[in-house]
């Protein structure tokens, strides 16, 4: 099975129009953001995470985001709004999130960028052994090319009890 999604991963990754490789001391994520071919606002997110904590199994998620631009045009930010499956190996639900983030800002002529995402699913929309999730994501980077970053952040994610709290660092590359 470690296989088969190690292969449609990168398989992906050459569809993708964003890849993200998050490494914390327990654990290892990649993100893939596929654009949709006849509309640009409009992307498939999937992430895959795995955990080396002996008590905690792998998560995955996949959903659909709208992305659209500010109504503020000096900060050129992008909100997004979002619908999820995310899942564990006894937890399962349902999230709706909305997101932020601006990648055209400077700091002493380094272009840098800054993500955040908040995403809740209740009681119904959570099935197996949660009852709730509460999803956070914190990043910000320094883009050194165009189409490449390096960035610190901090997640959160909540089934019940805590799953996983941690800070990260890693890479990604926009097509």
């Amino acid at each position: 099975m470690k296989r088969f999604i190690l292969q449609l991963f990168i398989g992906s990754a050459l569809l993708a129009s964003d890849v993200n490789i998050e490494v914390s001391d327990n654990t290892i994520a990649g993100n893939l953001n596929l654009n949709i071919p006849q509309n640009e606002n409009f992307q498939i997110r999937t992430t895959y995470l795995y955990n080396a904590n002996d008590n905690k199994s792998n998560y995955s998620s996949i959903g659909i985001a709208a992305v659209g631009e500010t109504p503020i045009d000096e900060y050129s930010s992008k909100i997004s709004i979002f619908i999820d499956f995310d899942h564990t190996k006894d937890n399962s639900a349902i999230p709706f999130g909305i997101g932020i983030s601006n990648d055209n800002f400077n700091l002493y002529s380094y272009p840098l960028f800054a993500k955040g995402e908040i995403s809740y699913a209740p009681d119904i929309l959570s099935f197996d052994k949660a009852n709730r999730i509460l999803t956070t994501k914190i990043e910000i980077g320094v883009k050194p090319i165009e189409n490449a970053k390096i960035f610190i952040g901090y997640k959160s994610i909540d089934f019940n009890e805590n799953y996983l709290s941690t800070g990260y660092g890693g890479i990604g590359f926009s097509f």
